[in-house]
């Protein structure tokens, strides 16, 4: 796979951080990587279109993303020098540089990230409005177009995503997986004709829909690391349940949530029948007492 970025001057160009008179050969190798890794998330068919350099705007989008994660992790790699004699923690005696805290580091890393995970959306979110063949035909978005939810902007009308494309792209098999188990045997006969309803969305249509993207996001906090979701997805839904936004979620406050959200999407799933049935929904009107509970929330 050809290189789509050539010289430092195009890494400052594309990053705004990175110094144009830097070693390019030491980066090569990083701009490799995240080509193709990003190839896996797109399709090889969309890096090969942008490397032809007809589209110059999906050239820069396609580039942007590489460029990011490969600086990432060359900055990285240079925390420490690798020299014969080992690696080796250079301290300044002139004073007029100062180390940054583990802390720093690791806020720094986050920025990158989260600035990589926005360039791969601003991507999808381009491909997705021009269509073009290289991206039509890929297998990912072949998929994707069999499913209720189609895309990241569909998927954040029914969960708070940031409305991030990249995100949606990594949980298409879980939203495959719960289509295909779950939902639509649970819908029965006419489940295809409620698929293709693309020009109104039906109380069953939209409640299969929820019930598609809770379930399918309850299986990926499970089964994802948590790195690879975006800062304010968990932490938006946790402060919607009462946690403070800032939190940083554990693992527990991660099972947490992915059970909250299996039990939200079961009640669509009830919905979604009852829809299908046309039969009106059951309303409680009295509370369930619990004599166990002495506690009330205001």
């Amino acid at each position: 796979m050809a290189l789509l970025i050539n010289s430092s001057e195009e890494l400052r160009k594309l990053t705004g951080n990175y110094y144009a008179n830097n070693d390019f050969s030491k980066i090569e190798g990083d701009i490799e990587l995240a080509t193709e890794e990003l190839a896996e998330l797109v399709g090889s068919e969309v890096i090969e279109l942008a490397s032809k350099g007809d589209d110059t705007e999906l050239l820069k989008k396609v580039q942007r993303p590489i460029a990011i994660m490969a600086t990432l992790r060359l900055y990285r790699k240079n925390d420490l020098s690798h020299e014969d004699d080992g690696r080796k923690f250079k301290v300044s005696t002139d004073g007029t540089d100062k180390l940054p805290w583990e802390w720093q580091l690791d806020r720094d890393d986050a920025m990158h990230l989260e600035e990589y995970y926005r360039a791969v959306d601003s991507l999808i979110r381009y491909l997705n409005k021009k269509a073009p063949d290289g991206w039509k035909n890929s297998p990912i978005y072949i998929q994707s177009q069999q499913l209720i939810v189609r895309n990241g902007r569909e998927l954040n009308r029914y969960f708070p995503t940031e409305g991030s494309e990249r995100l949606y792209l990594m949980i298409v098999p879980f939203i495959r997986e719960v289509q295909t188990r779950m939902v639509s045997r649970a819908y029965g006969d006419g489940w295809n004709d409620l698929l293709n309803k693309l020009d109104e969305e039906t109380p069953a249509h939209y409640a299969a829909a929820m019930s598609v993207a809770l379930l399918a996001m309850s299986i990926a906090m499970r089964r994802l690391p948590l790195r690879l979701f975006p800062v304010g997805v968990l932490q938006g839904y946790m402060a919607q349940n009462g946690m403070r936004s800032s939190q940083t979620p554990s693992l527990d406050d991660v099972a947490r949530v992915a059970s909250w959200l299996q039990g939200d999407g079961e009640k669509w799933m009830d919905e979604m029948k009852r829809a299908r049935d046309g039969s009106k929904p059951d309303y409680s009107l009295l509370p369930e007492n619990d004599p166990h509970n002495k506690f009330m929330r205001l």
